[in-house]
């Protein structure tokens, strides 16, 4: 079996994920490690393995051994590093959110397209099995009235922001804030379901600098209503729910859906949980190497298209705009 050899950029907990779920397979190499510093390269790349470091972007997108890079950088990164990468002939698998706009995605896609590359978004919950399950159990409980989507967890960088020392994920010019960090995992799972929505409207807490700590948006898709709440300044343990007039499904969290329940009006239950053995990101990874192989990448496109539209309109209605005040 051949292996694609790639190239991470980012040092942080999410590439360590992301490396603990490519160690599963055979057939992907950790050629090259990116990053601003040398030294700090040169360690990351010993602790996992990989063979090459580069702290010049062009000199990465021009090494003809490497098949794709993982994109791990602050959102605001993304946009520029993907699409020197995709004209230097990688594909990219690029971590949430893609872009901090809908713009910026599509800007991406036509890096992509141009290149005949293949660009896809690093969204866990569009690909773990508990998606498709959903997917699969909505006509069931049709029509569908409310959904809410929750995720509050409480920052492990907010009691340094506290003290006065700002890093990344606190940081709006980099276009980071509670929404585009945690709140997208919601947001993703309304445009994997419903599309873009009608109508919305929402609030959220202001931190100073002008970061946005928690929020709450209300979005209409035809009769359906729907709520997401996040936050990244207090703890949360609510699940997610799908009510319809046939029936109610619940999910166990939505940026790591394992667990998933169907209950109907009639008093039939089910219940399916991911089967255990798997890192939590190995699906996603599978998925991208679909896509290389010539799987249709336009659903998740789509997908990220429609969740980066309702971001849009979820920060232009709670006035949040990335930059320092």
């Amino acid at each position: 079996m051949s292996r694609r050899n790639f190239a991470v950029i980012g040092r942080n907990f999410v590439v360590d994920s992301f490396l603990e779920a490519a160690a599963e397979r055979d057939d992907v190499r950790l050629l090259a490690v990116y990053s601003r510093r040398e030294d700090t390269g040169r360690a990351f790349a010993e602790k996992h393995g990989a063979d090459r470091v580069y702290t010049d972007l062009s000199a990465l997108a021009a090494d003809g051994d490497l098949d794709f890079v993982y994109v791990a950088s602050p959102n605001l990164c993304h946009e520029a590093q993907t699409v020197a990468l995709l004209r230097g002939g990688k594909h990219v698998l690029v971590e949430k959110p893609a872009s901090p706009t809908r713009a910026g995605f599509d800007r991406m896609c036509k890096a992509a397209d141009e290149s005949g590359r293949v660009l896809m978004e690093a969204m866990m919950p569009a690909h773990m099995p508990a998606m498709q399950v959903v997917r699969d159990w909505l006509p069931r409980i049709a029509p569908v009235r409310t959904a809410d989507f929750s995720y509050c967890q409480y920052s492990s960088r907010y009691d340094k922001f506290k003290a006065g020392v700002v890093e990344n994920a606190f940081d709006p010019t980099l276009g980071n804030g509670a929404l585009m960090d945690i709140g997208i995992y919601c947001v993703h799972w309304l445009s994997a379901l419903f599309g873009v929505p009608d109508t919305l409207s929402g609030a959220c807490t202001f931190l100073p600098g002008s970061i946005d700590g928690a929020g709450t948006f209300a979005a209409r898709f035809g009769e359906t209503l729907c709520t997401v709440s996040y936050s990244k300044i207090s703890d949360g343990t609510l699940p997610c729910e799908i009510q319809g007039e046939g029936g109610v499904i619940r999910i166990d969290r939505a940026s790591r859906p394992r667990t998933v329940e169907l209950r109907l009006r009639d008093g039939t239950t089910e219940r399916v949980e991911t089967p255990a053995g798997h890192a939590d990101m190995y699906y996603e990874l599978a998925d991208f190497l679909a896509l290389l192989d010539g799987a249709d990448a336009s659903p998740f496109r789509r997908m990220t298209r429609d969740s980066l539209t309702i971001t849009d309109l979820a920060r232009e209605a709670m006035g949040v705009d990335f930059q320092k005040r």
